[in-house]
């Protein structure tokens, strides 16, 4: 989401919008100007379209937002894309019963918006019968929500949010209905089984997607369409995006059993501020280490140097120069306390967008755990865990006693 653009910020939530968004409003342009009298017209009506349409999903988002703001979740963004928006939550709740009102909120808004916009529709539509240019027929209707007028742009947008109210309670994980799925089966199993499920049923959906995508494809290049690419592009983010959060929720099964203070490395090599740069080469040369603690001459913790930061220092300069001019200081580096939970470490990194991480016994430094001491633990603990839950016939039992990584709401709108 770098290449976002910051539009407005309300309630405390950031709006922003991604660079490729504008590829919708061309497409919008190039649907509505097809077959209208006026070209340039059709195309101003389907960006305003396009454009009310994104408030709307906007709204949606901000459904999820500032219920997840009520339960505590800090929401610092909002962003939206051409398939939709994606509100990014900073985690998600301990208890399903509160994950399962983030995700519905989102849909609650359309129907909402829906119910409103239908009865002003139909007023607009009352008017317009009185002097005979609509009535409410059906083909009555239809040519009324096809034409570039209030009436028309009314019943477009309440059909359009009943269809994403109805399409976001779609089961396929992360969208909202499979995080609710996810949620209800998480009141009676570990929030691991119940997301494992909840992405094996959204995975069944994404190959509907792509069943539809491919014909309605075909369909879409013999009407001059292209909302088969658009179902192809759903299936592919719902297989991606469902993989990254069972990913995440395992590695937080994982973490929790463990400490930081079991996974800080005693025997790590340090480095200090008036040594050169080349010291730290010699280091990632023969060692597997590849980020350093630094110590001042009084043996004191003063910064860190990451494998990033001497790479970049390396392009930029070479090996002239000491540690004590590339090292990050220490104040810039997250810490935590010994006795943290791991999967709490790996989430205040993640917070932090920090790779390192400092360990302390109160003021006492006990070492580094970066993301790859983490990633390593998780692969080769969850061998481990893998089988002692199929020994045990999987991770059962009831989901309070664990917590979901997922750290966004996304809807495909």
């Amino acid at each position: 989401m770098g290449n976002a653009l910051k539009i407005a910020r309300i309630g405390g939530i950031d709006v922003q919008v991604h660079w490729s968004f504008v590829l919708i409003l061309f497409y919008g342009a190039y649907i509505f100007s097809q077959g209208a009298r006026n070209v340039v017209a059709g195309a101003i009506y389907g960006v305003v379209v396009i454009l009310l349409l994104f408030v709307c999903v906007v709204l949606h988002e901000f459904g999820h937002a500032f219920t997840a703001k009520y339960f505590g979740v800090n929401v610092p963004y909002i962003t939206l894309l051409p398939i939709g928006g994606l509100a990014q939550l900073e985690r998600m709740p301990r208890k399903p019963g509160q994950e399962f009102l983030i995700a519905i909120a989102g849909p609650a808004v359309n129907f909402v918006l829906a119910l409103l916009l239908l009865p002003l529709a139909l007023l607009a539509i009352s008017l317009s019968a009185r002097t005979g240019a609509a009535s409410f027929s059906y083909f009555g209707l239809m040519r009324a929500a096809q034409s570039m007028s209030l009436t028309g742009l009314l019943l477009t947008l309440a059909s359009m949010n009943l269809t994403l109210g109805l399409f976001n309670l779609l089961p396929a994980f992360p969208m909202d209905g499979g995080r609710i799925l996810r949620a209800l089966l998480a009141l009676r199993l570990r929030y691991v089984r119940a997301t494992r499920i909840a992405v094996l049923v959204g995975r069944g959906m994404a190959i509907l997607f792509v069943i539809w995508g491919i014909f309605g494809g075909i369909w879409g290049i013999l009407g001059g369409g292209i909302s088969g690419a658009l179902f192809l592009l759903i299936a592919f983010f719902v297989y991606v995006g469902g993989r990254g959060e069972l990913e995440a929720v395992e590695g937080r099964y994982i973490l929790n059993d463990f400490s930081a203070r079991q996974a800080v490395n005693k025997d790590a090599h340090v480095l200090y501020t008036s040594e050169p740069i080349s010291r730290a080469v010699d280091y990632i040369m023969t060692t597997y280490q590849g980020d350093f603690p630094v110590y001042d001459l009084g043996h004191n913790l003063v910064g860190v140097l990451t494998r990033p930061r001497l790479v970049a220092t390396l392009r930029g300069q070479g090996q002239d120069g000491r540690i004590v001019d590339v090292m990050i200081p220490r104040a810039q580096v997250p810490a935590t306390s010994a006795d943290t939970p791991l999967a709490d470490v790996w989430e205040k990194m993640m917070a932090a967008g920090s790779r390192v991480i400092i360990v302390q016994d109160e003021e006492r430094f006990l070492g580094l755990i970066t993301l790859d001491d983490i990633s390593e633990l998780i692969q080769v603990m969850g061998a481990a865990k893998e089988r002692e839950d199929t020994i045990a016939g999987g991770p059962g039992g009831r989901s309070d006693s664990s917590v979901a990584e997922a750290h966004s709401i996304a809807d495909i709108n």
